[in-house]
């Protein structure tokens, strides 16, 4: 097990610490009377609208797995990246890598064992990053802040029927404000806060501006942020502290026309940098060799070099552009609904690495090797969509799909340095150059027949058609194509218009592509998509006049033809043949007991192993896939209620504990990093705030015990598979701050 320092006490700032119990104890001290009650006394739970099936409904009446959570609940909270969005969503495990924007994502299990993701994102109508591996989409994902988000959707299982490739495992939808056609007005707000071991403050500033230019027909909205979080981690080989500072900013233009009530054109811009000088990373030395019988390579590491401590000879930088412009169209002419959504974007992600660890015993003593790689992903999208109208016998929808994908990858020549840092010269000749073409067309259909007013059944097919071109400095590959067909089936009886149970059956599909060009003899020279079948059973029910929810689902999944890294010829490659089946329990449920009062339980038990792997694969069976605790659970309470002098009051807190995880595969001794298993955690954030009419004040406190919560990382190795030292990522140390507000 990895053993860290983890300090149990709160060393906040003195300053800070006071606004905060401040406004708590004002909060209880004022308390008077209690919002307004239902017929029965007690607060009933919000429905919620999704667009989970690209229909609004309510998320209860969804025959599948589908999480929500509001942008304002998560502001509120102070969750502001894609690993904070986690915390509460049952199934979903985002193994960070140390910086916002860069990180992997699985659901159910259904781990990104390759570079291709396994999870599809969505902006709106729009999808996002790279469907190929080639742009690295395992790796890097959308960590957009709540700012403009209305709401965040994650659909778990496998939507390969509405949303194609590479949403094997589920999806991803952020889902952004709309303009008003009725109100112009706007809101500003900052926050000021404390990280512990930064020695400056961090902070973030926020702006939306809406203006109705025409009533009920014509609105805008212009929106811009910028969040600062300082650096916490201190360099021992630099000798430099505060290296890991990251910087967030971008904003968001949209426009909605609304000539009449049967049309509408949305347009939106969103422009967003991200600007990492290194990650949120501390370094072990001392390794030791786990003894094992089945020749898998385990490690523990057992001793850091220091309390937010890294070394490393150059930053672990990452910096992210990115540009998306979307076109929906909603037109409804009679008893039909037409829908046209376009996007573009374009993401340029630039890193740098510390390669040293890699030329340990080769390189001369004191010696230093550093690189890097810019890669860029412009993607084009077009879908059309034919619906009918909610309500009838018969629902149904057909639509047509298109993208394409163009990936640019250049790496940096590896560079040798004195001790000194002065540059030598280059070793290993120039960086290669990679780029790949991904084009893909697809139909679909869906439909669903209402039997009763009690029993309905529904599916979906999809037909997809990609075609994959790789080339580069060392040549062109022959190009690819594949034809692949997802499909879904799912039944859904009502007990009761609160209660119903469902059962699901879908499939899904990640895209394959060829083998890289730069290897002197390429076997197999390509690597087809794998596929998975899900099967589903869920019970969703509301009770006691709407102030309880439960929602229990069980799944398991057969998935084959898994991509995994293998060697031929001496070099390493990825292929076809490993087989899972993740299962578990997903729950979760709420209560309101009393007015103004929500308490939340969310815990998801996963099971996802490798049951055989392919012939010369590095992976071994019957080890937990990488990035997948077994065990997950979050509580959450929150209160709101009147204060004397017309202010609301509202007090908020969540614990998480997540189990023990792999960070990386556990894989053949010899052929890879030992693999290394982080121990389980917890962490508790508190939030609150006071309202007044457009003003509202706020309090925050995250990882209160202040706990070094890893949440991914590796052993690094040399050319020779020995380990060097672990670099692991840990969640953001102890922060306390306070902020604002207000509407105008």
């Amino acid at each position: 097990m990895l053993k860290l320092n983890e300090r149990t006490y709160v060393s906040g700032r003195i300053g800070l610490a006071s606004i905060i119990t401040g406004v708590l104890l004002s909060a209880t001290a004022l308390g008077a009377d209690a919002p307004p009650k239902t017929a029965t006394g007690l607060s009933s739970l919000e429905d919620i609208v999704v667009t989970a099936n690209k229909r609004a409904e309510n998320v209860q009446d969804v025959a599948a797995s589908v999480s929500v959570q509001s942008g304002e609940i998560l502001l509120e909270r102070r969750q502001e990246q894609l690993s904070d969005y986690a915390a509460y969503i049952p199934g979903l495990n985002v193994s960070n890598g140390g910086k916002a924007g860069l990180a992997s994502v699985n659901l159910r299990g259904v781990a990104s064992v390759s570079d291709a993701a396994s999870v599809g994102t969505y902006l709106d109508e729009v999808p996002l990053g790279s469907s190929s591996r080639y742009g690295s989409p395992a790796n890097q994902i959308l960590d957009l802040l709540p700012y403009d988000l209305d709401r965040l959707e994650v659909l778990r299982g496998p939507q390969g029927t509405l949303y194609g490739a590479g949403s094997m495992g589920g999806l991803i939808k952020y889902v952004l404000k709309n303009p008003s056609l009725t109100t112009s007005g706007g809101e500003v707000g900052a926050d000021l806060g404390e990280v512990d071991g930064a020695s400056r403050s961090s902070y973030s500033l926020r702006g939306v501006a809406n203006l109705a230019l025409i009533n009920n027909v014509l609105g805008v909205q212009v929106s811009a942020y910028e969040k600062v979080l300082p650096g916490y981690i201190f360099n021992a080989h630099t000798n430099k502290s505060g290296v890991n500072r990251q910087t967030q900013e971008g904003g968001r233009l949209a426009l909605l026309w609304q000539p009449s009530a049967d049309l509408s054109v949305k347009l939106g811009a969103v422009i967003y940098h991200n600007n990492a000088d290194d990650g949120g990373t501390i370094s072990t030395t001392g390794f030791t060799q786990t003894p094992t019988t089945d020749g898998s390579s385990i490690g523990t590491v057992s001793i850091p070099i220091g309390d937010l401590t890294q070394t490393h000879a150059f930053a672990q930088a990452f910096h992210e552009d990115l540009n998306v412009y979307t076109a929906t169209i909603n037109w409804k002419p009679g008893v039909f609904e037409f829908t046209a959504a376009t996007g573009y974007s374009d993401q340029k992600t630039s890193t740098t690495v510390d390669d040293t660890t890699a030329g340990a015993g080769i390189l001369p003593p004191g010696f230093l090797l550093g690189g890097g790689a810019t890669t860029e992903v412009k993607k084009f999208s077009q879908e059309l969509r034919l619906s009918s109208q909610q309500g009838k016998t018969f629902d149904w929808m057909v639509g047509a799909f298109y993208t394409d994908e163009k990936v640019n990858l250049v790496a940096d020549a590896l560079t040798l340095y004195l001790p000194d840092y002065t540059p030598i010269g280059n070793p290993f000749g120039p960086g290669p150059i990679q780029n790949s073409t991904y084009k893909e067309y697809a139909v679909f259909g869906d439909s669903t027949w209402h039997v009763s007013d009690k029993f309905d059944l529904s599916g979906g097919l999809r037909y997809a058609d990609n075609k994959q071109a790789l080339g580069g400095t060392a040549g062109t590959s022959p190009s690819t194509e594949e034809n692949v067909t997802t499909w879904s089936v799912a039944s859904r009886y009502r007990f009761t218009p609160d209660a119903m149970v469902y059962a699901r059956v879908a499939t899904g599909y990640r895209p394959g592509g060829l083998n890289t060009t730069f290897l002197p003899t390429v076997v197999p020279p390509r690597v087809n998509s794998d596929t998975l079948t899900s099967y589903e059973v869920g019970i969703k029910t509301e009770f006691l006049d709407h102030r309880a929810m439960v929602n229990l689902t069980a799944f398991y999944i057969n998935w084959k033809d898994i991509q995994l890294n293998s060697t031929t010829n001496g070099n390493t490659i990825l292929t076809n043949g490993g087989t899972a089946t993740p299962k578990g329990l997903e729950l979760a449920a709420a209560f309101s007991p009393v007015a103004g009062l929500t308490l939340g339980l969310n815990s998801a038990y996963t099971q996802s192993e490798l049951s055989s792997t392919a012939p010369g694969a590095f992976f071994l069976t019957g080890y937990q896939l990488p990035g997948v605790p077994k065990m997950s659970t979050s509580v959450t309470a929150d209160y709101t209620w009147s204060m004397l002098t017309n202010w609301t009051a509202h007090l908020g807190a969540g614990v998480r504990w997540v189990d023990k995880m792999w960070l990386t595969g556990v894989e053949q001794m010899g052929m890879a990093a030992p693999a290394i298993e982080a121990p389980s955690y917890s962490l508790l954030n508190v939030n609150a705030s006071m309202t007044r009419g457009p003003l509202t004040l706020k309090a925050y406190g995250t990882n209160l015990a202040n706990k070094r919560a890893i949440q991914g990382g590796m052993e690094l190795i040399n050319i020779f598979n020995q380990p060097q030292q672990g670099d692991f990522w840990i969640a953001q140390p102890q922060a306390i701050g306070v902020g604002f507000d207000y509407r105008f």
